[in-house]
Formats: C-alpha cells, sequence, structure tokens
C-alpha cells in the first residue's frame, strides 16, 4: 500500500490516486479535521457531503482511549469506514511546547490503531525566531531518521513532515534531507499561522521551495490549509492533499465560507450558495437557531463550499486552464493578487511539468495581463524572444487581427504575426497550440498594450542586431497595433500603415519583456 499514480498534470499540479489499506483517495483531496470526542457534525455526515477521508489526532485518541482504541482500531473509535489520517500530536507541541509521550510510544500507536495514513512526531517550527526554526527542523529530522527503526512496512503510508516556516533556506535544507530518507508521502508544516493572516505568498513560498527538491513522484500534504482561496495555488505548485477543522472552527464564530473568503452571519442577507444548507434555509433561519444546530448547519455549508473548491481545481487540471482559475481567484481579495504574484515567481517550476498538449486541452482565455504569466503562454513568449530565427533574411511583422484563435494561412517564410498577449506568433507556427486556440476581449487594457510594444521592440531590436531586415504593418483600426508602429517606427525599423504621426513612446511596464527577457538569461 502507499503507492501513489499520477492521472493527469497540468503546471506542477496532478489529479492522483493514493492506495491505502481502507481504499483509494483521489487527490487533490481535503480531510477534514474530527475531534475523537466531540463531534458536532458527525463522521457519517462528512461522508454524506462528499468526502471519504478525514484526519484526527492520535495523541488525543491516546491520551483518550489508550489500550481500547487499540483493541477496536480507529475506524470503530470514529464510526467512519473510509480512509483515515491521524496526526501524531504536533499540533500539541505547538500550541504547548511539548507533549508527555516519546515518539516510539506515538509512532506505534499510530500503527496499532490502524491508521491509513500517519504522520510521525514532527516539531512544527511557526512564526519564531530563526535560531528556534532551525531546532525545529533538526528536532524533526532526528525524528524521521529514527522512526525508521519501528514504523514497519506493512502499516500506514508514512508521512514525514517539511519544517521551516518563513526561513526559505531552512525549508530547502529541509526537504532537501527528507528527500533523501525513504518515506513514501511528504507534508508541508506550520503554514496555518500565516494562512490565518492571510500570507499565502509566504505558504506559497515555503511550499515552491520545499517541491523543488522533494521527489515529484511521491504526494505531498499541507497541514492546516481549510480556505478555498489556497487551494488553487498549492495545487499549481505540486500539494496533493490538505486538513483542516476550519469548517468548524469557522462554524463556532458564526463565519460563512465563500469563494472569496469568509463572512460573518449577521453580515449575510442572503446565502451565495446552493448548497443542501443554503438552499433550505436564510441567514435570518440560522440566525434565529439554538447555537448549537447554527453550528452544525455552518459547518456542513463550510465543507460543501470546499468541496466545491476542490473539485473545481480538479476540472481546471482537466481542461488546462489552472492558471486561468488562478488568475480569476486573484481578483476576489488583495492577498489572493499576492498570492499570484508570488506563485508566478515559480513559473519555471512549473513550467517544466506542464504538458504541451493534452486530450482535453482548452483554448486560452486572456483576461488581464497576469494571463500572459501563464507558464504555457511564457513558453512561447520566452522562445520567440529568445531563440526564434527566421529562415528568410527579412522579417515582416504583421498584426493578426483575430481575437478567437484563428490562424491565416502562410504568408511566407519571412512573415511573423504580432498580438496582444502571445507577442509574436511566426507563420510556420501558426496552428499549434496556444496559437490558434486563445481568445481576448477589445479593446485591450493599457498595461496589456505596453507589455506588446515592450516585447515587440525587444524582439525587433535583437533580430536587428542578427542581420535580419525587420519591416511592420500596422492595422490603423487597432489601437495596439497603431503603437506598436508607433514605437518600431521611432527605433528607426519601416512602418506602413501608419498614418497617424509618430506618438511617444508606450516605456517600460514591470511586467514588460525586456524584463522578461534579463529574468530569463539569469
Amino acid at each position: 500500500m502507499g503507492t501513489f499514480k499520477v492521472k493527469d498534470f497540468e503546471l506542477a499540479g496532478r489529479i492522483g490516486v493514493l492506495e491505502t489499506k481502507s481504499g483509494r483517495v483521489e487527490t487533490p483531496a481535503f480531510f477534514p479535521v474530527i475531534d475523537p470526542l466531540r463531534q458536532d457534525v458527525t463522521p457519517q455526515e462528512i461522508k454524506e457531503v462528499g468526502f471519504n477521508q478525514v484526519i484526527t489526532n492520535a495523541y488525543l485518541l491516546f491520551k483518550r482511549f489508550g489500550e481500547k482504541a487499540k483493541e477496536v482500531n480507529v475506524h470503530s473509535v470514529l464510526g467512519f469506514d473510509g480512509v483515515i489520517m491521524t496526526d501524531s500530536g504536533a499540533y500539541q507541541l505547538l500550541e504547548y511546547g511539548k507533549i508527555d509521550i516519546k515518539q516510539e510510544t506515538i509512532v506505534s500507536f499510530e500503527r496499532e490503531i490502524g491508521s491509513d495514513i500517519a504522520v510521525i512526531l514532527d516539531h512544527p517550527t511557526g512564526d519564531v525566531s530563526r535560531r528556534l526554526a532551525e531546532e525545529s527542523v533538526n528536532e524533526t529530522l532526528r525524528n524521521a531518521k529514527e522512526a525508521l527503526g519501528y514504523i514497519g512496512s506493512d502499516g500506514p503510508v508514512w508521512v514525514l513532515p517539511i519544517q521551516g516556516g518563513r526561513y526559505l533556506d531552512l525549508v530547502a535544507r529541509s526537504a532537501k534531507e527528507s528527500a533523501e530518507l525513504p518515506y513514501p508521502m511528504y507534508g508541508i508544516g506550520s503554514p496555518t499561522v500565516f494562512m490565518e493572516k492571510y500570507n499565502y505568498n509566504v505558504v506559497i513560498d515555503m511550499i515552491g521551495t520545499a517541491k523543488r527538491f522533494l521527489r515529484p513522484e511521491r504526494p505531498v500534504h499541507l497541514f492546516g490549509a481549510g480556505h478555498p482561496l489556497i487551494f488553487p495555488f498549492a495545487v499549481a505548485l505540486g500539494i496533493d492533499t490538505f486538513d483542516s477543522a476550519s469548517y468548524m472552527l469557522y462554524a463556532r464564530d458564526d463565519r460563512y465560507i465563500t469563494d472569496y473568503g469568509t463572512v460573518k452571519l449577521q453580515d449575510l442577507e442572503y446565502f451565495p450558495c446552493s448548497c443542501p444548507v443554503c438552499i433550505k434555509y436564510t441567514p435570518r433561519d440560522l440566525l434565529e437557531m439554538p447555537p448549537a444546530q447554527r453550528r452544525k448547519l455552518l459547518a456542513i455549508h463550510n465543507l460543501y463550499m470546499i468541496r466545491r473548491a476542490i473539485e473545481r481545481v480538479k476540472q481546471s487540471i482537466r481542461e488546462g486552464r489552472l492558471w486561468e482559475l488562478l488568475v480569476e481567484i486573484s481578483n476576489y481579495r488583495p492577498e489572493a493578487k499576492e498570492a499570484l504574484r508570488a506563485i508566478s515567481k515559480h513559473y519555471k517550476y512549473m513550467e517544466s511539468f506542464t504538458p504541451t498538449s493534452k486530450g482535453n486541452l482548452r483554448g486560452v482565455r486572456f483576461t488581464s495581463l497576469e494571463s500572459t504569466w501563464n507558464p504555457r503562454v511564457l513558453r512561447l513568449r520566452t522562445w520567440v524572444l529568445l531563440n526564434y530565427r527566421p529562415a528568410a533574411r527579412s522579417v515582416k511583422l504583421v498584426p493578426l487581427l483575430s481575437r478567437t484563435g484563428m490562424c491565416p494561412r502562410l504568408r511566407g517564410e519571412g512573415v511573423a504575426y504580432y498580438l496582444p498577449y502571445l507577442g509574436v506568433v511566426p507563420a510556420e507556427l501558426c496552428g499549434a497550440y496556444p496559437t490558434a486556440q486563445f481568445s481576448y476581449a477589445e479593446p485591450v487594457p493599457g498595461d496589456v498594450v505596453r507589455d506588446l510594444v515592450n516585447f515587440m521592440r525587444s524582439l525587433a531590436i535583437r533580430l536587428r542586431s542578427e542581420g535580419y531586415t525587420v519591416a511592420v504593418e500596422v492595422a490603423q483600426r487597432k489601437s495596439w497595433s497603431v503603437e506598436v508602429g508607433r514605437e518600431l517606427g521611432r527605433l528607426g525599423f519601416p512602418v506602413s500603415g501608419l498614418d497617424a504621426a509618430p506618438g511617444k513612446s508606450a516605456g517600460n511596464s514591470p511586467f514588460g519583456s525586456e524584463g522578461q527577457a534579463r529574468a530569463l538569461e539569469t
């Protein structure tokens, strides 16, 4: 048991199947946290929402049930016949600084109660000083090596957490050394303190740093991640599973999960959701209920929202639209916009896993400048900007006027088409994805026009320096084409079709092709 097979890829995200003793888990997957004693939402109700996997705390099970849990196993204790993951008690370490149990005791307990997936006793980093963060890394690695002596080979799928917190060099070291150990699954530890403050950029850098060193064929869990906003970003970097008690913690605070954040129940007049709870009740109905009943219904709604977010990520992977989902979500709140900028720094890593084509791949939809950060688009733009060398010594740059991917017939070896978002498409590449499968709306945003002008300037200057003769055609009715013509005309390139007098240069966009080219060359 413990085999992990990948069914589909998009960016560094994947749809996979993790085999356990009690069944399969299709990833990406969320593990709702269950308290062994206090179950406001029963395991059966969790399963009815669509979760066939949960996580519970082995340390609390040990304290509350002891030998009885070994006799009847964890599935009987919880009343859940699906896949059960157990954490070793690291949360108590994070909260209280210590626990009164040895690793061998708790790890043996996890194996004996029949856990399907189990975590060794790690030492979470949290948001602490560098000295304490380094100690947490050292202690977790020591425990990981020690645990190999008694975890066995026929029990749970064992998870080795990666520590280091916001100190990325420590995260890198933790991941690098962990990758040398024979654990079938990894975990990224200590993100909760940052996610609670919506510091998603910190969590993204932690994941991106760790994933560069971890073995790509093994699944990776993100501890304490329970809000839908983080799922697409984490999956895009290669996270396969999540866990959290957020669904219940939010409910106890009368907080209602939405796509864009959490909202206090008393601030809602309508429910923006069609789950069974929101169809049957209004916000006022829930506010007038006894607290226990209200908590239960809110928690069930929150679980439905989490499930919806996970399923949406999976469908985006199948359609090849995961980056488009990230761009859409980045508009929900400023922290999500910061997350998109943070994840764009890891585009080379994501691009290395992004398939060139796939059976369910759909055309690219461009909506903003951030759409051009799509690794598939960057792959094309990078090649053109740095490596495109026409067969003919004379190059004609012609505006591509179609906004729906209608690539024209070849007009000769020295023809290349230019357009917003994609930049330049050599005639010989017309028809290759994504050059014949895209769509965008007009008018084109100003920052996208500036990006195109910068891209064209960089490409034209590079081709001229290599001995090519470059000329450009302008479509007068397209403002983006006019701006390209004005800039290249100012630089001395022959321009046809431009009636207006040359204007000012579009200037350097902070996300323009010149800066992009420098980044790509370093």
